[in-house]
């Protein structure tokens, strides 16, 4: 129906230009053949020429043989992608952070993102062939009478007494309470049982209260670090350079066990500021085969040295109803 309907309406143009041509003196023989001559114009137009033909089927042979060989040579296209991206990323980062910069200005709150060193960490990522021998052999942690900086690669875990004062949470208040704007705007947030975030004057509450709870405190910024160092020198393994800026205060209150954040340098330290725990060094799971789990009783005012690279600090389950006040720190 719908095709009647279209050549019925081309039939009357038809008519229309053929009635419009003889009243315009164009013969019915000379308008036969410039309808003619139109059709085959049309035919043309609408029909690819063989030369367009010939370069779409060499598009799609020379495709197909790039994907063949980016197949067939993966691992060598792979390579040639990751050394020349290495040049670019350090000076990449450095741009994307300097054009971050007005967008800072106008959120003060995203702040607290651009200063962290990693926004969302690979819980997947492993060291492929890591060497273990150097934890292979370490069977104890020992304890140090003389202890000096460590600078060279140190691999044996070992603890030390500090002169270290006790500190205590009404004194951590004071000096909370005493440097208040630097500490709001740079670390407001402290995390509660690895859930949530809480102010600093609710942790004080909470912890006024009685309640049991692990805080982590995180620092990262250089403002705060001269503020701690009020009441925290620099140890003595420490070397009077290379200490990270980040540093994390543990007030662990409750009997269960926890695993201790992962520090920016690879030479960690765990200071007891007052109380005592149980803490573990578990392997990485690259040498968790290799070498043994590691324990030590972490007594006030004694500071545990380990390497981050090899293990991983846990705080144990405690039937100990004091509160241990910890202290987190590294250096490179």
């Amino acid at each position: 129906m719908v095709n009647q309907e279209v050549l019925r309406d081309y039939s009357s143009s038809i008519k229309n230009l053929k009635r419009e041509a003889a009243n315009a003196g164009i013969s019915e023989e000379d308008f036969k053949k410039l309808y003619f001559e139109s059709l085959k114009t049309l035919e043309k137009s609408e029909r690819p020429s063989s030369l367009t033909i010939v370069r779409n089927n060499k598009l799609k042979i020379i495709s197909v043989l790039l994907l063949v060989f980016a197949l067939f040579n993966f691992k060598y296209v792979y390579s040639s992608f990751v050394c020349n991206l290495q040049e670019y990323i350090y000076p990449g980062l450095r741009l994307l952070r300097k054009i971050s910069i007005p967008f800072i200005s106008l959120f003060p709150a995203l702040s607290e993102y651009y200063y962290e060193t990693c926004l969302l960490q690979n819980p997947f990522f492993t060291v492929v062939d890591m060497d273990c021998w150097p934890c292979s052999s370490i069977t104890n942690i020992q304890e140090i009478f003389d202890p000096k900086p460590v600078t060279k690669q140190h691999i044996a875990p070992f603890v030390y007494q500090t002169s270290q004062e006790r500190i205590s949470i009404s004194l951590l208040k004071s000096l909370y309470e005493k440097n208040k704007d630097i500490f709001a705007n740079a670390s407001p947030k402290i995390l509660l049982n690895n859930k949530f975030y809480i102010q600093p004057e609710d942790m004080f509450d909470l912890h006024a209260k009685g309640e049991k709870n692990i805080y982590v405190w995180k620092f990262n910024r250089m403002n705060e670090a001269k503020v701690l160092r009020q009441l925290i020198p620099r140890p003595t393994v420490v070397p009077k350079f290379g200490q990270s800026i980040e540093r994390y205060l543990i007030i662990h209150t409750n009997q269960d066990s926890y695993k201790l954040p992962d520090t920016e340098c690879n030479f960690s330290f765990v200071l007891s500021l007052s109380g005592a725990r149980t803490l573990y060094l578990i392997p990485a799971e690259e040498c968790k085969h290799q070498c043994r789990h590691l324990s030590i009783d972490l007594k006030e005012g004694y500071l545990l040295w380990y390497n981050w690279w090899y293990w991983r600090p846990k705080i144990q389950p405690t039937v100990d109803n004091t509160t241990f006040f910890g202290h987190i720190g590294s250096y490179c």
